[in-house]
């Protein structure tokens, strides 16, 4: 009974780490560029690697073969979902993990997979998407099943665009996912486009009235920039809906594509009756919102602005509690507050409410992930508007993202003098590495007499902030000769320093220098405070106020 008994446990123990384990299905045809970042992302949070080659000829298979990957050759038959299906048939875990090779888990996702497998409260997940442009920016946020239990009859459907028809419970879960498809040269997208409009078409000419065939066909040429022929097969694909009172979720993508297209040919007045028609048929369409409130920003309708704007964040933050609301919606716009918040901005600034429009410049560049371009673009709004203070602060925003980014912003190329203000900025902050490098990196050349006495000031500043003795004393020696005065001094003493810097606050003084009088007055009593002389300065400042 006791050997029954162990074999039970050992046999349930098994089935229990059967069910646990995630087996990862791909399909691969010539991926050489991106197969191995896809695989290092994923191969720490899987059981087992199966790939179904469709006939590569590069070297997909040499870098899935540097892997512990089980690979089986299958030729190509113009249907994507039948070779899907031929991974599948190959998984011996309990669960199924599908991703193509222009795909990357997030690396702190893979402990979110094995969480979500060990709790195993759904039959299917859904996969949040982010889908990445050449430049690294994010075009676009969707979810997709992509995780699922194996052994429970689900598989895929449809030649092209092929969709897994699932079964059981449905969950959201937090598994990010980044697609790099974009990342493609014009030739091997052109090539792309193709392929995909071939079959879509041939598919059409079975079934002409297949708005899910359609709707692929209106965003293939969407996409391709054509979008004339992106319009004219999304309205068939909404008329289909219209007549036949179909609700399928992708014809919310239809719409942004159909509004989309007609903004794009200049036909705002359709471009709006669209989006409006799409808001009724789904009130949360945060990509609707967005673009309403490009085209009422464009026309300076101030009021409706406000209102959709304020629609877009409140549909944003129910977004952001509840993901299921987006359903299967690819949302070009989940990523795109910062630009409704940079909108607001404006109408605020207009509005002469300055305090508000710079909380929501601020709001705009967190947002964004604190691109330099949007620190930029702010930064010359201030400018233009001839608000120099309030430019000259995001302009330290600039230089603080630039070097982050181990980039020169273009605001600072070819201007190497408007290092000097900023470094005046983080002096003020007490940000002293950075006031360091910025006055290091002013262009002295490009300094008129004025700026550069005032650079020499805040260089003796921060010396004395730093305790770097050296660089003090040159700073102050460089200074007293644009002022003509007689470098032979003795310093022994931080009090023969505090003296001269005293004395060339009266220089200052005497030449009607005010602003560099009283910065040369502060530094002095920092460094000598018992050498103040008030009756003095008073008299001297006294002739400011005249």
């Amino acid at each position: 009974m006791k050997i029954k008994a162990n074999r039970d446990k050992h046999q349930k123990k098994n089935q229990t780490r059967k069910k646990h384990r995630i087996s990862l299905c791909m399909i691969v045809k010539n991926e050489e560029k991106y197969l191995g970042r896809c695989l290092d992302s994923v191969k720490d949070h899987v059981d087992e690697i199966i790939i179904v080659d469709t006939g590569s000829t590069d070297r997909s298979i040499k870098i899935a073969e540097n892997y512990d990957t089980r690979i089986y050759h299958h030729p190509w038959e113009n249907d994507f979902s039948k070779h899907r299906n031929q991974s599948l048939s190959y998984a011996t875990g309990g669960w199924i993990f599908q991703l193509d090779a222009d795909e990357e888990l997030f690396p702190e996702d893979g402990s979110v997979l094995r969480n979500i497998v060990r709790e195993g409260k759904a039959d299917y997940y859904q996969c949040q998407f982010y889908d990445i442009k050449k430049d690294g920016s994010v075009h676009g946020t969707f979810y997709l099943p992509r995780l699922f239990r194996n052994g429970m009859g689900m598989g895929y459907e449809r030649k092209v665009h092929n969709q897994l028809q699932v079964q059981g419970h449905e969950a959201y879960s937090a598994i990010r996912i980044r697609h790099y498809g974009y990342d493609l040269s014009a030739e091997q997208m052109e090539a792309k486009h193709i392929r995909t409009t071939t079959l879509l078409k041939d598919a059409l000419a079975i079934d002409p009235e297949d708005a899910y065939n359609i709707y692929q066909l209106s965003s293939s040429y969407s996409m391709h920039r054509e979008f004339d022929k992106a319009v004219t097969y999304g309205e068939l694909a909404l008329d289909l809906m219209r007549r036949k009172d179909f609700k399928n979720s992708f014809f919310l993508t239809v719409f942004h594509t159909v509004a989309q297209g007609y903004y794009a040919l200049n036909r705002i007045a359709e471009a709006e009756r669209t989006c409006l028609e799409a808001l009724d048929f789904f009130p949360l369409h945060l990509d609707m919102c967005h673009l309403l409130a490009d085209i009422y920003f464009r026309s300076k309708s101030i009021d409706k602005y406000r209102m959709i704007s304020q629609r877009y964040l409140r549909i944003y933050d129910e977004i952001e509690k509840k993901p299921s609301i987006m359903g299967g919606l690819f949302c070009h716009s989940y990523v795109k507050r910062h630009e409704i918040y940079f909108g607001l901005a404006c109408i605020h600034f207009l509005e002469k409410d300055y305090e508000t429009a710079d909380a929501f410049f601020q709001k705009s560049f967190t947002d964004s992930g604190r691109l330099l371009k949007k620190a930029e673009t702010i930064y010359r709004f201030y400018l233009e508007q001839g608000m120099e203070h309030q430019a000259l602060q995001w302009l330290a925003t600039i230089y603080e993202s630039g070097i982050r980014n181990e980039t020169v912003p273009s605001a600072l190329q070819d201007h190497g003098n408007l290092y000097l203000p900023i470094g005046k900025i983080f002096l003020h902050q007490a940000n002293l590495e950075a006031a360091a490098d910025c006055l290091r990196k002013t262009d002295e050349t490009a300094l008129t007499g004025v700026e550069k006495m005032e650079k020499r000031l805040l260089q003796i500043n921060l010396s004395w902030k730093l305790q770097a003795t050296d660089e003090l004393i040159q700073s102050l020696e460089s200074l007293m000769r644009i002022l003509d005065m007689d470098t032979r001094r003795d310093i022994r003493s931080f009090d023969d320093v505090g003296q001269i810097v005293y004395d060339i606050a009266e220089s200052f003084c005497l030449r009607r220098h005010w602003p560099f009088a009283e910065m040369a007055l502060q530094i002095a009593i920092q460094i000598a405070p018992n050498l103040f002389d008030p009756l003095k300065f008073n008299r001297l400042l006294q002739d400011a106020e005249h």
